[in-house]
């Protein structure tokens, strides 16, 4: 039983298989278990219907940071670190747990001993997941770091507060951060695109196939677009377009207070 329990676990880790499917298996094998071994005959089981792979991976992480990157060997999503996974419909949702149940904070009244339990402030934030990087993305962090590499699929971001990297990207892309930096390197050459930063920098740097047309500005701030015909900078509210190939997509870029920057490459 041991050696089977061990197999699915494994399944599990590597994204063979889902984690509610694993669970159903485990349940199976504990029922088989407990009925223990009869020695009359009993009738095979049925075969277990394989749950269906979710279409969409969403992240949402409260505090701390967390880590996306592209596993083209995983059917779904697969996470390491503190976390629950739950199926929405048919998007499987990561939910970061720094903090778990058996962290425990106690502060006493004056004079009193005060204990801070169990807590490893390095190593228990990290959230890591890998996923297939032909699915849809959606990622929500409201305060600390998000990163996001080699995501292929349509990717939608909002950062509360800390920092937004998105690197190789080639879909579509929907980038929030209300305070804190936005970097993004990529390729856009379909759809429509939007990046927003109401406090902090946004740098976004395009490689030659993209075909897209641009349009930036800011309010407190100056935008500089770097093109083969070299740099182009407006300061103030006004704004800047520029078409990179036939402009099959649209990007659209917005600063309140920061600069913006971007780079064709």
């Amino acid at each position: 039983m041991e050696d089977k329990r061990r197999q699915i676990l494994n399944q599990v880790r590597t994204g063979t298989i889902t984690a509610e499917e694993g669970a159903a298996r485990l349940d199976e094998l504990a029922s088989e278990n407990a009925a223990g071994t009869a020695t009359r005959e009993r009738p095979a089981p049925a075969a277990l219907q394989p749950a269906p792979n979710a279409a969409s991976v969403k992240v949402v992480s409260q505090f701390g940071s967390a880590e996306v990157v592209a596993d083209p060997t995983v059917a779904t999503a697969v996470a390491e670190g503190p976390h629950r996974v739950r199926l929405d419909g048919n998007t499987m949702v990561i939910e970061h747990v720094p903090f778990q149940e058996e962290d425990t904070f106690t502060f006493g009244m004056a004079g009193r001993r005060i204990e801070i339990n169990g807590f490893d402030f390095k190593t228990r934030r990290g959230l890591k997941v890998r996923m297939n990087p032909d699915l849809p993305l959606v990622a929500s962090v409201q305060a600390g770091s998000l990163r996001v590499d080699g995501v292929h699929g349509p990717i939608t971001a909002e950062v509360q507060a800390g920092s937004c990297n998105v690197n190789d990207f080639r879909g579509p892309i929907n980038v929030v951060a209300q305070a804190g930096s936005v970097t993004a390197s990529g390729c856009i050459d379909s759809g429509t695109s939007k990046v927003r930063c109401e406090m902090g920098s946004i740098r976004l740097s395009l490689n030659k196939q993209s075909s897209v047309k641009i349009t930036a500005r800011t309010t407190m701030g100056k935008v500089a677009i770097d093109d083969e015909s070299g740099e182009h900078a407006i300061a103030g509210s006004g704004g800047k377009e520029v078409t990179i190939g036939s402009g099959a997509a649209t990007l659209d870029i917005e600063g309140t207070m920061g600069n913006v920057r971007i780079s064709v490459g």
